[in-house]
């Protein structure tokens, strides 16, 4: 039964009249990715963006820890007790 629905999905995957998806060469595939036009000052000078990184990640940090109290205040949970 296994093997019945993967000869399925095959066969379907498979649309009548088109041919086989073009395929990418390996040179192209296996480039280094080019950067974009707004990345080039940070590959030439990276402090300015690790500096920033760092900042924000810090600032996540600090409201990650402002959340970490309890959902419920303790006066409403007591209430709920009831």
């Amino acid at each position: 039964m296994k093997h019945a629905l993967i000869l399925v999905l095959t066969l379907a995957a498979c649309a009548e009249g088109q041919g086989y998806p073009a395929l990418l060469p390996t040179d192209r595939i296996l480039a280094e990715p080019a950067l974009p036009a707004h990345a080039t000052a940070a590959r030439a000078d990276p402090a300015p963006v690790r500096a920033a990184s760092s900042t924000r990640a810090d600032a996540l940090r600090a409201r990650a820890d402002a959340l970490r109290g309890p959902v419920v205040d303790p006066a409403l949970r007591e209430r709920a007790g009831r």
